[in-house]
């Protein structure tokens, strides 16, 4: 017997204080993840607005930035509802099926627009340079083929800080890719079943990354999120003994400010632990507000795709010399149309086609079927978060 609604939202206000269990909440209605996905989106959007004028980052002091943070929640929450999507629904066929229909539609649009209706408008070359140079044409088959190094338009933001960046948000893409390739082989090789193995798997990645770190490699940034994934798939794992209670959110949030000036390492394998249980803690412990952000549909995949782009054209405009918050300002609403307009027209009607899963396998806890981060074809009240 389902509960009403109000069930949900009493359950989640009196875990604010009390906790509530990870494994009680996960087939909730009444949850803040659209909300909490939107807010690590723009997040990325504000860092980024400090970046392309070469300002420092807001959280610069503490070894991070507000963008490290929005991609770290991404993959915190990848992690739990792929794991969980991966065992409702174990279909190789239909498992990359789901991952393509809600990345890729918006991704091409993306790239096709970018490239021959923006990339031209702001471009220094001619018309005809321009739409006769190969980068042009490869630029839109690099990002859907998840190589987005490397890819620029001929003569495009070539005045900005980052100069020839077009999208640099797509790094992570590739990387949440081989996330899921990290599901697929374990649970096609039915470890993911052996709680030990997922285990390891976060501890190595923790590991990996903290390593990663102490040489102060580039790469630092792939393992970071990938550590995030594993440790928030772990989460699942353990979903019946992770508690989400707000002293504990607290405690962590002062771990993360103390070990913030701390050694890289150190850091980064607090921030990594502390992202994911702080996520689903907002999620599933705080009651559900922020309806009216939106209510539109679910915008953040879209501004993720899109910010760059626009406010790498704004500082093309306005110049580099401009206030991060006059960046911020401009971007935001052009990319909140944006994103709304490719939810509504692009990534809504694909994943009307995602494939129902054909064998019994899930369990009882899990009949609505959960995806991934950006796994969402409607948003709203009385959902499950992936609910399709």
């Amino acid at each position: 017997m389902t509960a009403p609604p109000h069930a949900d939202r009493s359950t989640a206000g009196s875990g604010i204080l009390r906790g509530v269990r990870l494994g009680d909440r996960l087939g909730s209605r009444d949850n803040n993840f659209d909300l909490l996905r939107l807010f690590a989106a723009w997040a990325v959007l504000v860092s980024h607005s400090y970046s392309l004028v070469g300002r420092d980052q807001p959280l610069h002091q503490l070894g991070t930035s507000l963008g490290n943070l929005g991609v770290l929640v991404f993959f915190a929450v990848s992690g739990l509802l792929i794991r969980r999507s991966w065992e409702y629904d174990p279909s190789p066929r239909d498992f990359w099926i789901k991952r393509a229909l809600r990345l890729m539609p918006a991704l091409a649009l993306t790239a096709v627009l970018t490239a021959f209706v923006l990339g031209p408008l702001v471009s220094s070359r001619s018309p005809a340079s321009y739409f006769t140079s190969w980068e042009t044409w490869l630029y839109p088959f690099k990002l859907v083929l998840m190589v987005p190094f490397g890819a620029q338009l001929p003569g495009v933001f070539d005045d900005t800080v980052y100069a020839g960046a077009v999208n640099g948000s797509l790094w992570s893409l590739p990387v949440e890719v081989f996330a899921y390739l990290m599901v697929f082989v374990l649970g096609l090789a039915g470890l993911l079943a052996r709680r030990w193995v997922v285990v390891a798997v976060a501890v190595a990645s923790l590991v990996w990354a903290a390593w990663w770190a102490s040489t102060m490699s580039e790469a630092v940034g792939s393992a970071y999120v990938l550590s995030a994934f594993a440790v928030g798939a772990a989460a699942y794992t353990y979903r019946d003994r992770v508690v989400l209670s707000t002293p504990v959110a607290l405690a962590l949030v002062l771990l993360c400010t103390a070990t913030g000036f701390g050694p890289t390492p150190v850091r980064i394998v607090t921030w990594t632990v502390s992202a994911v249980y702080l996520s689903y803690w907002f999620a599933y412990a705080v009651p559900p507000f922020g309806r009216a952000m939106t209510r539109f549909g679910d915008a953040s995949y879209g501004v993720y795709i899109w910010a760059f782009p626009i406010q790498q054209t704004v500082v093309h405009l306005v110049g580099t010399d401009t206030r991060p918050w006059v960046v911020t300002g401009i971007a935001t609403p052009v990319v909140w149309l944006l994103a709304i307009a490719s939810w509504r027209f692009v990534e809504r009607p694909a994943l009307r086609h995602k494939p129902r899963p054909r064998t019994p396998a899930a369990t009882p806890a899990a009949v609505d079927p959960p995806t991934e981060l950006v796994d969402r074809p409607s948003s709203g009240r009385g959902r499950v978060p992936g609910e399709s």
